[in-house]
């Protein structure tokens, strides 16, 4: 009987354990697609008393209603399950976009950017996500689905669902999901977990750190014992260092050419709609990134000025976003 006791006990904590591991996960992760999860389906948004709809319980892929949000709470939601807002129609905005393939590196700061060119609003007027992105590495584009909903009556909508103590984390559609600045709040619990999980992290990190201070502080020590042994030697090695950089420096500086007949020879080769964002002269080859109306007829212009041999583009050669002109990133042989 102690034993099939024991067995239940730890049935009933490895139950417990994976229903908060869960919880955590989604709670840092956001929730899946299909996963369970209370709805706060919206049919209507109350401009003068409370909002229409209802409370639904998502459990493997079925919704079951649990109330109407007029009726009072007659039992606590079940714990540990994210909290998913449905508005209703009109309420949101999906957008098809096509942007640039390297809006990818930075997608959320270049559609925070770009937001009131591609809606009529600013980023901190809305809600908004991304979904279905897929690369056109081909023609060099980045296709996604943009999803916007306004947030003053989002916001006002959230105000009074918090005085029915429901607290949504995501905005919920048929493309995807749009995370919502007042999410539900972590249990303390979960909250003391991650917290403890980044100090071990940066435990983890840290040690190697403080190895190598303490390996360097010994290596000094020593060397400070030694000092007055290695003086004579090391202000000799300076001398020899010194007059071999300066010998070297020269060399580079004649291998290179003359800096500033290669920048007058530039100024006269590149058109007028052509301008330079960045250039640099280091051991006999100079490169440059720039803007030109036409990247393309840069190479025969730079091929045919006296002392600059081989032009070829380093990256491939891209449109601005206002389509007008080339990006381009050039390298250039300088003679001897």
């Amino acid at each position: 009987m102690a034993s099939a006791g024991r067995v239940l006990m730890l049935a009933e904590f490895f139950a417990w354990w994976v229903s908060q591991m869960r919880a955590l996960v989604q709670g840092l992760i956001g929730p899946g697609q299909a996963s369970d999860a209370l709805i706060i389906a919206i049919d209507r948004l109350g401009h003068a008393g409370a909002p229409g709809g209802a409370l639904l319980l998502r459990r493997s892929g079925q919704e079951q209603c649990l109330r109407t949000l007029d009726e009072p709470e007659r039992s606590a939601v079940p714990p540990g399950l994210p909290m998913l807002l449905r508005l209703p129609p009109g309420c949101l905005l999906v957008r098809e976009l096509t942007l640039p393939l390297a809006a990818a590196r930075d997608l959320r700061s270049v559609l925070r950017f770009e937001m009131d060119r591609l809606t009529p609003f600013d980023a901190d007027e809305l809600f908004w996500g991304v979904s279905a992105q897929s690369e056109d590495r081909t023609q060099d584009r980045l296709r996604l689905r943009l999803a916007i909903a306004p947030r003053a009556p989002v916001t006002a909508l959230l105000d009074w669902l918090a005085g029915q103590k429901l607290a949504p984390g995501w905005i919920e559609h048929a493309q995807g999901r749009i995370p919502l600045d007042a999410g539900a709040p972590r249990p303390r619990r979960q909250s003391a977990l991650a917290a403890l999980c980044a100090a071990l992290a940066l435990a983890c990190l840290a040690v190697p750190f403080i190895r190598q201070q303490i390996a360097l502080n010994q290596a000094a020590a020593l060397v400070a014992e030694r000092a007055p042994a290695a003086h004579v030697a090391q202000l000799l090695r300076a001398q020899l260092e010194e007059a071999a950089s300066g010998r070297a420096a020269i060399a580079a500086a004649r291998h290179q050419g003359d800096a500033l007949q290669i920048l007058a020879a530039l100024t006269q080769a590149l058109p007028d709609d052509t301008w330079l964002a960045d250039l640099s002269l280091k051991s006999g080859s100079l490169t440059m990134d720039g803007q030109s109306t036409d990247a393309a007829k840069l190479i025969a212009r730079l091929a045919a000025v006296p002392g600059l041999q081989d032009p070829s583009f380093t990256a491939p050669v891209t449109r601005t976003n206002d389509g007008k002109a080339d990006l381009f990133s050039l390298r250039v042989g300088v003679k001897e």
